[in-house]
């Protein structure tokens, strides 16, 4: 009898002992103030990722579809790079029969430092308002130095200007097919919810 008294507040020291993981935590004030957010961090912090996510899937996508449609830049398209030079050339040609009349320096200079301006650019947009330029200033040489040639300057003056004139038609035909594929973009471009993050597709001007 004895050992069995000894054994019984065992058993019921073990039996509180199993009961007591089994009571709940209090909740309320104990999830308040700094525990509180520090439990909720994670959450909002999962929330704030998505949102972000999503912020940004929108202009990334954007960006893809824009890029997808828009032109490699115009001097890289057909055979515009060597269309350009050949135009050049035939600029300068002009300038080389044309100086041979007098009175014509002005026009000279102006028409020589274009064709330098134009060389390195690349963009539609570029090569297009400089082509502008080119041409008018080309008229204008040959106008000035017509009148002041011979017979044998204005034949060389107008091979030029024939060279120079078909260089252009090439280079425009260039530039609408260009301009057929930059429309899509262009499309697109306008489109966007998000348009003014991007830079406008490029397009040649004038025709």
């Amino acid at each position: 009898m004895q050992g069995m008294a000894k054994k019984m507040p065992q058993r019921q020291s073990a039996g509180r002992a199993q009961k007591a993981p089994q009571q709940a935590p209090k909740q309320g004030k104990e999830m308040t103030g700094a525990l509180g957010k520090l439990y909720n961090l994670p959450v909002k912090a999962g929330i704030a990722a998505l949102v972000l996510l999503c912020v940004l899937a929108l202009p990334v996508g954007n960006m893809r579809a824009l890029q997808n449609a828009t032109p490699k830049d115009f001097i890289r398209w057909g055979d515009v790079e060597s269309i350009v030079e050949d135009r050049l050339d035939a600029a300068g040609n002009v300038i080389t029969a044309a100086s041979r009349a007098d009175g014509v320096d002005e026009q000279v200079a102006l028409l020589e430092e274009t064709i330098e301006g134009m060389r390195p650019q690349d963009t539609a947009q570029q090569i297009s308002r400089y082509d502008q330029q080119l041409q008018t200033q080309v008229t204008a040489l040959a106008d000035a130095a017509r009148d002041g040639l011979d017979a044998e300057g204005q034949t060389m003056l107008q091979r030029a200007l024939d060279d120079f004139t078909e260089q252009g038609n090439f280079l425009r035909q260039e530039a609408r097919d260009f301009n057929d594929k930059a429309d899509k973009a262009v499309e697109i471009y306008e489109s966007l919810p998000l348009r003014a993050l991007f830079v406008e597709p490029d397009y040649y001007e004038g025709i």
